[in-house]
């Protein structure tokens, strides 16, 4: 089962014990942007996002948007 970008951010988020508000600073985005993917609300979602995203939460781009490993065949 995929597991949606948002939830992916907010696990990580909360495994940091970050808020919203901590992350988008991590992240240099508008809180608004964190709350809205989280809830499910952003359809479209920029590449750089989820860069910005993945440098803040400290893991890769493939994981947040739920790519396998690519070092596993």
């Amino acid at each position: 089962m995929d597991v949606p970008l948002g939830t992916r951010v907010r696990t990580l988020r909360r495994q940091q014990d970050l808020t919203q508000r901590q992350l988008a600073s991590r992240a240099r985005m508008n809180p608004i942007t964190i709350s809205r993917l989280e809830h499910g609300n952003s359809e479209h979602v920029y590449a750089r996002t989820v860069r910005d995203l993945a440098l803040a939460l400290g893991c890769t781009t493939d994981y947040l948007l739920g790519m396998p490993d690519a070092g596993k065949e």
